[in-house]
């Protein structure tokens, strides 16, 4: 199935106009200063000329590397007011990798406020201010099309926002995110956790990435909720913001929570009514120290690029364990299929699909959009997952983890459950091994108490498991590699 490139889907007239209806205000804790609706309009505008003095054409790709803030906001809309795409990165990707996003996906332009016109040039990138007041620090950059890496045959797509993703094979890929995806999306979260113009959202997550781009860029605009802003994280700051703001809803990530609440003693009691965290599996001892330290249980929010927001553990909820992710969203279907026979029939695991009305349109495409990984609407995020009596998702790693062992199917996080009731266990991740042969065995990475160490584990894994489940070595690391979000990056192990 492929979709037509003219279609009213794809329009970004319903961002646009939720930007001109919002009547909250900015608050940006870099600068201290506060940006009401008359001035986001105004430096809206003075954007959008700039623009057109600039030289961006209607259906041109623009790379956007912008921090948090108000600019982030006011940049987003007018490139899509004007009729371009922008390809959202992080602040602090490299120039020379932005100028491979450029060249590889057919962009003709990079904008970027993290970098100097000297780093620029440095990467090939010839960045010039793209006007005054707001945007001082923001270079624009032309992307010489005439570079023989420059990928020309990508379809025009006037006014759709996309979004970087890894897809479901690891192989980068750009969904594409258009104005009524992203406001359905943000119509899920509003309704399901409830929020409305008497809300302050705290955004110190990238807007760039999908998470924050929804949370706190998107339902703000839509149901007139304040936004506070930051574009790097610190502790204190934050602690103060929740306190002295009226902080109401913070969006953040397990790190973040683990940081928030690294010396705060009672300081975080009676903060924010709603804690999300998104982005990585939420850890037993963080939500249990959280719901200690605040007095309230973190919110497991899960969600992917492709399909927007996905799934919101209750208010009532206790403790977050196993996994468990919440219910699906209002407006957001899930299904867990065991269709397969590559997966261990014992444990009820199956993978995860999802059909909901903030799903991408498709991944960006050699002159059209990809629309085969979307059956019917239906989506396969690549999680495995098994659900409970009132449709609550519990998250069980991801389908390309599974180990196989001889032909026997290893589900690693059943393996870490019995890994981490290990006294002296701290932290651990399964992962697969391969021998010369190419033949796959379990391996497990901890983090262990003094007294603990690998044979520990391997006699408790000889007690606990079946013999193919327990893994052949077990590696004693100080630390497990994580992302910024949290995420153990399995590459990084031994």
């Amino acid at each position: 199935m492929r979709l037509a490139i003219v279609d009213q889907s794809l329009s970004s007239a319903p961002i646009l106009a939720a930007f001109e209806s919002y009547r909250g205000s900015i608050i940006d804790l870099d600068t201290g200063q506060i940006y009401g609706p008359a001035t986001m309009a105004r430096h809206h505008a003075e954007l959008g000329h700039a623009l057109v003095r600039a030289g961006m054409q209607p259906g041109e790709r623009v790379v956007m590397a912008i921090g948090n803030g108000p600019l982030f906001v006011c940049l987003l809309t007018a490139i899509l007011a004007r009729g371009g795409s922008p390809l959202l990165v992080h602040v602090k990707t490299p120039a020379a990798e932005l100028r491979r996003y450029a060249l590889r996906f057919g962009a003709s332009w990079v904008v970027c406020d993290g970098w100097s016109a000297d780093e620029l040039m440095a990467a090939e990138l010839v960045g010039a201010p793209l006007s005054r007041s707001l945007a001082a620090d923001c270079l624009w950059s032309p992307v010489a099309s005439a570079d023989p890496s420059f990928e020309s045959r990508y379809p025009s797509l006037p006014g759709v926002p996309l979004h970087p993703t890894s897809g479901t094979t690891g192989v980068p890929k750009i969904a594409v995110r258009p104005g009524p995806a992203a406001i359905a999306e943000a119509d899920h979260y509003i309704a399901t956790i409830g929020i409305d113009a008497r809300d302050t959202i705290l955004v110190a997550s990238p807007m760039s990435h999908a998470y924050a781009y929804g949370m706190g860029v998107m339902v703000p605009l839509v149901s007139g909720a304040n936004i506070v802003s930051t574009r790097n994280f610190e502790a204190a700051t934050v602690r103060k913001a929740l306190v002295e703001l009226g902080v109401t809803v913070l969006p953040a990530v397990p790190a973040m929570l683990d940081l928030l609440m690294f010396g705060a003693g009672d300081r975080l009691r009676g903060a924010a009514r709603c804690v999300l965290t998104a982005g990585a599996p939420l850890p037993e001892r963080t939500a249990r120290r959280f719901f200690e330290c605040a007095g309230q249980h973190v919110r497991p929010l899960y969600g992917t690029t492709e399909t927007g927001g996905i799934s919101v553990g209750p208010a009532d909820h206790e403790l977050a364990l196993g996994g468990y992710v919440g219910p699906p969203m209002a407006g957001v279907e899930a299904e867990a299929r065991r269709s397969s026979a590559d997966l261990p029939a014992d444990t009820g695991v199956a993978k995860l699909y999802i059909r909901s009305s903030s799903m991408m349109a498709g991944y960006l495409g050699l002159g059209e959009i990809d629309t085969a990984p979307l059956d019917d609407g239906w989506f396969l995020t690549g999680d495995l997952a098994t659900r409970d009596a009132e449709g609550g998702i519990y998250l069980k790693g991801r389908h390309n983890e599974v180990i196989n062992v001889g032909g026997l199917k290893v589900i690693p996080c059943e393996v870490e459950d019995v890994i981490a009731a290990a006294p002296g266990v701290q932290e651990v991740k399964v992962y697969a091994g391969e021998d010369r042969n190419g033949r796959q065995f379990v391996k497990a990475a901890v983090v262990v108490a003094d007294s603990a160490g690998a044979q520990h584990v391997q006699e408790h894994c000889e007690r606990e498991l079946v013999y193919y489940k327990r893994p052949r070595n077990v590696i004693v690391l100080d630390r497990l590699p994580r992302t910024p979000s949290g995420k153990i990056v399995v590459g990084q192990l031994p």
